[in-house]
């Protein structure tokens, strides 16, 4: 029975670099997202919900007369 050598073999691969492309993207989308959110108010504490419901004065149509 003979042995085998064992020996390291280191492996070289060249990216293309698409996924730091891909993960800088997301990052400036998520930091323009939270810029966008942080300037229109989404993260104040305001609780202030004002609903204006405007209802006709005649609900019930007028009966036809006879």
């Amino acid at each position: 029975m003979t042995t085998q050598d064992r020996e390291t073999r280191v492996v070289y691969t060249n990216g293309t670099g698409a996924g730091w492309f891909i993960a800088i993207l997301l990052l400036i989308v998520l930091a323009v997202g939270g810029f966008y959110l942080y300037n229109s108010g989404a993260f104040t504490d305001s609780n202030d919900v004002n609903v204006t419901i405007d209802v006709p004065d005649d609900i019930i149509p007028a009966s036809p007369e006879q």
